[in-house]
């Protein structure tokens, strides 16, 4: 398996019932997608199936990363060259099925979202024509396959416990207050990229100065990450975030920019009210919405069902790129009026 996959699962905290979880479930089914936000950790918990899995007898095994796979057509010519399968010409599925065969092989296919549509009917052929194969996929979209293992946030308490061993680990001076950690953890939606990037400023500031950085999020979205090895998508939260929205479609790209203007949770109704327009209209509205829960941009406030938020660095990518499209006052003061309107209607 690829050294970076490795390199990632080293020092993989609050995961482990994840990882016993989607072992359990992967010997279960064969095929499995972890689907969750950019950062959350997918590539890291598959790394650590693999290695709980690696001592058995799998006759080969590999790892595609599909990140810079452009042109469709080719994922399985990706497999292939993974598995170490030879051929003199871009491998057709059916060759690539019959190569494999009834061989026990294990496949960990990451990055593919870029590919889903093809992903989900390759992985289905392949696991479908060879009885022994195992295929681990991981993707910041859900792919149209049967199994599924939603990979959300670390839990407050398992947040805590990351920026306390990242930024020990990191060479932090002090172990920071559980209060100070508490907030950081809060305000940073408990993603694992950002705990990673904010454990690396506790070598030279202490944890109230850290909430002071975080509560400029725009700094927030360039700070980098101190893990070598990582790819370009994934050194700072802005490169995280661009990728996430070249996934998005243009109708998608315009509400997360326009929804940035919500402070706090909102729900498809307060967007209609303040999103929508000409441009937006309802009902395109309503998919864009849909979409962006799809990809994990929107994420449900637990506290009050129905309703949404976006973490501080979502939110700051999303007022980038509404200042970009010359909208900012406009919708802020749509979202003030909404607001105000909502609290003169609210009881004493």
């Amino acid at each position: 398996m690829p050294e970076l996959l490795h390199t990632r699962a080293v020092g993989l905290v609050g995961r482990g019932g994840a990882a016993a979880a989607l072992e359990g479930l992967l010997r279960a089914e064969r095929l499995v997608t972890v689907a969750g936000p950019g950062g959350v950790g997918k590539s890291a918990l598959a790394a650590e199936v693999v290695r709980r899995m690696r001592p058995e007898p799998w006759s080969a095994k590999g790892t595609a990363d599909l990140a810079t796979l452009d042109i469709p057509g080719l994922v399985p010519h990706a497999l292939a060259r993974a598995l170490h399968i030879d051929g003199d010409a871009v491998p057709q599925l059916p060759a690539l099925a019959a190569a494999i065969g009834r061989r026990p092989v294990l496949l960990v296919v990451d990055t593919c979202e870029r590919q889903a549509a093809e992903c989900a009917a390759t992985l289905l052929h392949l696991v479908q024509a060879c009885p022994e194969l195992r295929v681990l996929a991981t993707s910041r979209v859900p792919l149209d396959t049967p199994v599924t293992f939603p990979l959300p946030p670390l839990t407050p308490g398992g947040a805590a416990r990351l920026l306390r061993t990242a930024a020990r680990a990191l060479g932090a001076p002090e172990d920071p207050d559980p209060e100070p950690v508490r907030r950081v953890c809060a305000a940073l939606g408990g993603l694992p990229l950002a705990l990673r990037i904010a454990a690396g400023q506790l070598k030279h500031h202490d944890a109230d100065d850290l909430l002071s950085l975080i509560g400029r999020p725009e700094h927030l979205l360039d700070l980098p990450a101190p893990m070598p090895g990582l790819p370009h998508r994934l050194r700072t939260l802005r490169a995280s975030l661009r990728w996430s929205q070249r996934l998005c479609p243009p109708g998608e790209r315009l509400l997360w920019a326009r929804a940035s203007v919500f402070t706090g949770p909102f729900t498809l109704s307060d967007t209609v009210t303040v999103c929508a327009d000409d441009r937006l209209p309802a009902d395109e509205l309503a998919r864009a919405f849909e979409g962006l829960a799809a990809h994990f941009l929107f994420t449900p406030e637990p506290s009050s069902p129905g309703a949404f938020r976006m973490t501080a660095a979502t939110r700051a990518y999303g007022r980038h790129l509404l200042e970009r499209l010359g909208e900012d006052a406009e919708f802020r003061r749509r979202c003030l009026v909404h607001c105000l309107r909502n609290a003169a209607s609210s009881p004493p």
